[in-house]
């Protein structure tokens, strides 16, 4: 029996219908779930149906193009959900749409399954490599170290079978070529609505946490993990301290926090470092335009979504140079890169702080640089890639 077939032939990208396939969606905050939901708003406003099929969360509410599978909770992460693909209604619901793409966000589980629906019905496949996948195995019980490589050489079979590739930054597109990982790879950012992170209110960070007044602000963002190489942060910190009055404000949730609060403590700045929590998206611009420097020590980030949303709010960066971060900050311009040592990112982080005219000119420069990542531009980007699989 010959495959069924998509509806859908277009050469150009009018009016095209993306199936979109993720493991993880709101109201679960990370990179992806805002990527995701950035992508799904801004090509809808581009007058493109947007189709997402995701997991189920507890009491979340039903949202327009949104198809949830039954999930269970992740047993190393109590946020995360874990979705079931046996959903039937989920299925009928995807041969009914007859996307002219699907777009998996995801080489494993629902990211799978999508592909191997789009392969029944003859979609082209687009698959954004988001992840370092290897770099996240110690969430894997008890074997987590032992099938790093595994889980690698997994992401990249589905690689290697799409049809495209996307990746947030040129250093992860050049790390997959390099590894033969995939048959075209487009370098393509997750973008953000620019304007929105300009617009925030400079006073609600301090007066929503209690910050002291006339003392520099120094933001980080993202989740509380092993990953994240906090330690890093909070050591560079500490020793920044020494020398430069500040306060640090860490803005994100995760496994890693009560370990995190331990180790500030020990280090002797407890009362100059804020944990936050998890913020709504919705306040993320105000959180910014309380910030006067942002630093970021994360080594798995394929792109690092946060150090773009401090540029569009004018808040430079110092941030290790791995991965994704080296293609998002230009050094001396918008912010430093720094090697992976406390000292240097202290260095750096005490040099801007106490010239606030060369701060303020790379603050400028953020908000102009940050304009090549706004989600019309981005997306524009991801509809040409569209296009050149039709």
């Amino acid at each position: 029996m010959a495959k069924p077939k998509t509806g859908h032939t277009k050469g150009n990208s009018a009016n095209m219908h993306v199936s979109m396939w993720t493991d993880s969606y709101y109201p679960y905050i990370s990179g992806v779930t805002r990527a995701v939901a950035t992508m799904k708003e801004t090509l809808s406003t581009m007058g493109h149906e947007v189709s997402i099929f995701c997991p189920d969360y507890p009491e979340v509410e039903a949202e327009d193009k949104v198809y949830r599978f039954p999930s269970i909770k992740s047993p190393t992460n109590p946020d995360y959900y874990v979705a079931l693909p046996l959903s039937l209604r989920a299925y009928t619901e995807f041969s009914s749409l007859c996307p002219d793409v699907v777009h998996i966000h995801s080489p494993f589980n629902l990211g799978k399954y999508g592909f191997n629906l789009a392969r029944w019905r003859n979609i082209p496949v687009a698959f954004t490599y988001h992840t370092m996948y290897r770099m996240y195995s110690h969430y894997i019980p008890v074997v987590g170290d032992k099938v790093s490589k595994a889980v690698e050489d997994a992401a990249f079979r589905v690689a290697r079978s799409v049809d495209a590739v996307i990746t947030p930054s040129p250093t992860m597109a050049r790390y997959l070529q390099e590894h033969n990982a995939g048959v075209k790879v487009y370098a393509i950012p997750n973008g953000i609505p620019v304007e929105q992170f300009r617009s925030g209110d400079p006073g609600f960070l301090a007066e929503r946490y209690g910050l002291p007044k006339d003392v520099p602000v120094i933001l980080t963002c993202g989740r509380l993990a092993a990953e994240k190489n906090l330690n890093v942060l909070l050591d560079a910190f500490a020793r920044l301290r020494k020398t430069t009055q500040a306060c640090l404000v860490l803005v994100g949730d995760g496994p890693s926090r009560a370990a995190l609060t331990d180790y500030a403590k020990a280090l002797g700045v407890s009362s100059d470092v804020f944990f936050a929590g998890s913020v709504d998206p919705d306040l993320m611009a105000h959180v910014y335009a309380g910030a006067d420097l942002f630093l970021f020590t994360s080594l798995t980030d394929t792109q690092g979504l946060v150090l773009v949303e401090a540029k569009a709010a004018g808040v430079p960066a110092v941030a290790v140079a791995a991965l994704g971060p080296k293609d998002m900050i230009e050094d001396g311009v918008d912010g430093y890169l720094s090697p992976n040592d406390p000292d240097k990112i202290a260095e750096l982080a005490a040099h801007l702080l106490n010239h606030p005219e060369v701060l303020e000119e790379m603050s400028q420069a953020a908000r102009k640089n940050s304009e090549s990542f706004s989600k019309e531009v981005c997306a524009r980007r991801l509809l040409e890639c569209y296009c050149s699989l039709l």
